[in-house]
């Protein structure tokens, strides 16, 4: 608003600087006019001096010098213009500097005016206001008097089951997820026969309401859709995700391969989906194209580590409590898949955590099958389990796991 009004004002500064000199300065034809006068004068005392001259000498008579005098009085008047070029010079010099006066005031006056009309109207002058209302579903107005409105007419009409998914729709734009969790509970009671996308979309909702987590009715909700359409992009991803979060890796995988089949070959979505894939592969233990197998001596059973994990004070003010904090023990070489993992947040830091054979990934990598472990933490900002640029890590060892005694992680580098 304050840069909108400041370029205005300086054009129509820049407009009246180039309209109003010309019309208060001293007009150039005044001051020729009075230094004709001048001019005039000296010649007509010069001329009288001649006259007089020769009236003295008896050149001329006293008769033909008062003729010669008034011929030269009359032709010097003519020529200066007498009182009326001043009182013309005046009348000019008064009606530019009214004009001037004018043009100051009318101006602007008129330039608001008209932008106002033919402009932008009221939003021009105001561009603040002049942001787009947020339409939905085809309606007028903001989606925050949408909603309002939507509300009003779902409590004299519970019953339509389209006003209450489009109310889910407008509260998940708006990122009130608990709030539109309830509105598609409301509509899932009205609808006979839930399609897969309203179900993956209820799937999401749910997920987002409690903390981005895939446990419990959104999975179910995700696993229906796929009954309905078992190659529903969404519900695959949402799927596969909620297998993830379980450690099920084996089921994250078979989700996600019916996936990547649904992007064309050598799209970004494909390249990406085969990249999660081959992470995945990695995480089982697998190459993206066989199996790999790994020698090592087997110590006791029972085994476990032990230890505090912490983020040191550099980097505490860039995180957030919801954020996902991995503590695990991986092979020092062979498949990085961890042995023994345990997630929590980086609210519950500082975190005193065990691994052992419980935490495993898998069966078969256990944390017991090891004789020497690399011991990690890390501050994962997406919450995947793979390593990613600007996560927060730690890597210890190897650690001996059988003489290991208390460990202390302090999560301190940011992975570039």
């Amino acid at each position: 608003m304050m840069i909108f009004w400041l370029v205005a004002v300086l054009l129509m500064v820049a407009t009246l600087l180039f309209l109003l000199p010309p019309l208060i300065k001293t007009r150039v034809g005044e001051s020729d006019a009075l230094a004709r006068d001048e001019l005039n004068l000296v010649i007509f005392k010069d001329q009288m001096k001649e006259l007089k001259s020769d009236q003295a000498v008896g050149v001329l008579t006293s008769e033909q010098y008062d003729v010669a005098r008034q011929d030269l009085e009359r032709d010097f008047l003519h020529d200066s213009g007498g009182e009326s070029s001043e009182v013309v010079g005046q009348t000019d010099r008064v009606i530019g500097r009214a004009a001037a006066a004018v043009i100051v005031v009318l101006l602007p006056v008129m330039a608001v005016s008209i932008y106002g009309l033919l402009g932008a109207g009221a939003a021009g002058l105001d561009p603040d206001s002049a942001r787009p209302d947020v339409q939905a579903e085809g309606h007028q107005g903001s989606l925050d008097e949408q909603i309002v409105t939507l509300r009003e007419h779902l409590q004299n009409t519970p019953e339509d089951a389209e006003g209450w998914l489009m109310l889910a729709r407008s509260y998940y734009f708006m990122k009130d997820y608990t709030n539109a969790n309830g509105a598609y509970e409301r509509a899932s009671a009205l609808i006979q026969n839930p399609d897969p996308n309203f179900l993956a979309d209820w799937a999401d909702t749910a997920a987002m309401a409690q903390g981005r987590q895939m446990a419990g009715r959104p999975y179910e909700l995700a696993q229906k859709a796929l009954s309905l359409d078992p190659s529903h992009q969404k519900a695959l991803w949402l799927a596969g995700t909620a297998a993830f979060e379980t450690n099920d890796y084996t089921a994250t995988l078979e989700y996600w391969q019916r996936l990547v089949k649904q992007f064309p070959e050598g799209s970004e979505n494909h390249v990406q989906m085969q990249r999660n894939i081959d992470e995945i592969k990695e995480m089982l233990g697998t190459s993206a194209e066989e199996p790999q197998t790994v020698a090592v001596e087997t110590p006791a059973a029972g085994v476990s580590l032990h230890g505090v994990v912490r983020l040191s004070d550099e980097l505490k003010g860039r995180v957030s409590p919801e954020q996902t904090v991995f503590v695990y023990a991986r092979a020092p070489s062979g498949p990085r898949m961890p042995l023994a993992i345990v997630r929590k947040q980086v609210k519950d830091l500082p975190l005193t955590f065990t691994l052992d054979d419980s935490t495993a990934m898998t069966p078969a990598m256990k944390l017991s099958a090891f004789p020497q472990v690399m011991v990690g933490a890390r501050v994962s900002m997406d919450g995947n389990a793979v390593l990613q640029s600007g996560d927060m890590e730690t890597v210890m060892g190897p650690v001996n796991v059988s003489s290991a005694g208390e460990l202390e992680l302090v999560i301190d580098t940011i992975v570039p």
